[in-house]
């Protein structure tokens, strides 16, 4: 038997798969209210998550940014206070770094020929080594340091900046080899005239380090823009200083990448969803307030949202696992209920061929079912004793209709009996009825020439042969009267003994 016939044929697996469908129903739709309002719940706390990293970040930035610039103004007060005394400026240039580790190098420049005896050039550079600090006098006609960004933005603005990160060339003494950005702002004399500027330099490197560690996701990852977009941190160093943002849209327009450059440059703050390798990126992006940069942090949908698809398979593998135990649980209690249906059926399918004395069991139960079960024990019983009434009465009656059938019998054997005597009685009738009419012929023919005697004599005759007509006669009417006595008796008798019959 195959799945659908046992189905058609089994009223508890029809219940059992109706009541599963009804809860499965209830299931998807209660399941999809929940998986639509845990998204949404996970995706909040995760954007809220993204914000916070990059809030901390920003603000860790921040503070490593604003401890710079209060680095460089305090030892600005110094430098320029002994501004008349250039070779203190190696004790200051070490001194800043000594006192802020995270500092990279730090330049104390000025304009050419401010000091006469030192020459054209006179810059104190010092770089932090990591394990020691070195210093030296930079400036040469191969390093005219004056022309350079760090020194030429900041006096052209006649204000303390950040210049763009820049990576500084081996001018023949200490050995830079590394992507540097800068605060700088100009050193005035006496007179608030420009005489040089105070640089302080951050690696990039550990720029960058400090912001990866922005990672709200296993995934996840930190980008820095500079003030065109160009990239200063990204986890592809190949980008690094050579592209933009905006580079890989020249080739293939990406309205979504311009929209995202244009909103980090322009020193907006949020989040854009971008598409890429089949897959969606959120991107948390904020400006800082120190720099014209802009921090961003990249977090895939499918980190954001695992704790929401670890939660859906949890939540649909023990649904499924439910389903499959509320069903068979549902078919175990139906076809227990429906056990008595069961052998109530058996037992009309046998009552149905006949076998009348099947015992259907009585039941206690007081629902529809034990009701049922007691009903039918009740018409099973009823019908048994009916059957057997008829039984009684069909053995009554074959046995009447066997004595019917006899008394037809004899009744007919003594018609048969009654039709030969009267058969031979008429025939013994025929003989005087022939004298009588012979007798009347002659008497009426020739009564002229007969003489008394002679007329007495047939006369005689015909009385003689009357005689034995009506003698005849009365023996076939006591023969009929006798056959008519015995069939009103056995009549009589039967009905007598017949039982009525009640169905």
């Amino acid at each position: 038997m195959n799945v659908v016939t046992y189905i058609r044929r089994s009223l508890a697996a029809r219940l059992s798969i109706g009541v599963g469908s009804c809860v499965v129903f209830l299931f998807v739709l209660a399941l999809g209210v929940l998986f639509h309002y845990s998204r949404l719940a996970v995706r909040e706390e995760a954007m809220e998550k993204a914000t916070q990293s990059l809030e901390s970040t920003l603000l860790n930035v921040e503070n490593t940014l604003h401890g710079v610039e209060v680095a460089a103004n305090n030892m600005k007060w110094l430098v320029e206070q002994h501004v008349d005394t250039p070779d203190s400026m190696y004790t200051f240039s070490r001194k800043i770094l000594e006192n802020n580790p995270n500092l990279y190098g730090c330049s104390i420049a000025f304009e050419p020929f401010f000091y006469g005896e030192k020459g054209r050039y006179f810059s104190i550079y010092s770089n932090n080594a990591g394990d020691s600090i070195q210093t030296e006098q930079e400036g040469s006609d191969e390093y005219e340091y004056y022309y350079m960004d760090w020194y030429l933005i900041a006096k052209l603005l006649n204000r303390p900046c950040w210049v763009e990160p820049f990576r500084d060339y081996d001018n023949g003494g200490i050995e830079v080899d590394d992507f540097i950005t800068s605060f700088c702002q100009p050193i005035r004399d006496k007179d608030e005239k420009i005489v040089g500027i105070l640089s302080v330099d951050l690696s990039l490197t550990w720029f960058s380090k400090t912001i990866s560690q922005a990672k709200p996701y296993p995934h996840s990852y930190s980008v820095l823009l500079g003030r065109g977009g160009t990239f200063l941190v990204h986890p592809d160093t190949t980008k690094l200083f050579y592209e933009s943002i905006f580079t890989s849209t020249l080739e293939h327009p990406d309205e979504e990448m311009t929209a995202l450059g244009k909103a980090m440059i322009g020193g907006e703050s949020g989040y854009k969803v971008l598409h890429r390798e089949e897959q969606n990126y959120y991107v948390f992006y904020r400006p800082s307030t120190h720099t014209e940069w802009s921090v961003a942090i990249v977090c895939p949908e499918n980190d954001i949202f695992e704790p929401y698809y670890r939660l859906r398979t949890n939540l649909i593998t023990i649904t499924i696992i439910g389903i499959c135990l509320l069903l068979f649980f549902c078919l175990f209690i139906i076809r227990y209920n429906l056990r008595p249906l069961k052998q109530l059926g058996l037992s009309a399918e046998r009552i149905s061929q006949g076998d009348f004395d099947v015992i259907v069991p009585d039941s206690r139960r007081r629902d529809e079912i034990g009701q049922l079960q007691h009903s039918f024990y009740k018409m099973q019983c009823s019908l048994v004793d009916y059957i057997n009434k008829i039984r009684h009465s069909t053995e009554v009656l074959t046995q009447q209709n066997a004595e019917l059938t006899k008394a037809t019998e004899l009744a007919k054997e003594d018609d048969r009996m009654k039709t030969a005597v009267i058969n031979n009685m008429t025939g013994q009738m025929l003989h005087p009825v022939d004298i009588i009419v012979a007798e009347n012929d002659l008497i009426r023919q020739e009564y002229k020439n007969l003489s008394e005697e002679e007329m007495t004599q047939h006369v005689d005759r015909m009385l003689e042969s009357t005689e034995d007509v009506t003698r005849l006669l009365n023996q076939i009417l006591e023969a009929s009267d006798a056959s008519s006595d015995t069939s009103a008796s056995s009549d009589s008798s039967d009905l007598l003994n017949e039982s009525p019959v009640t169905p």
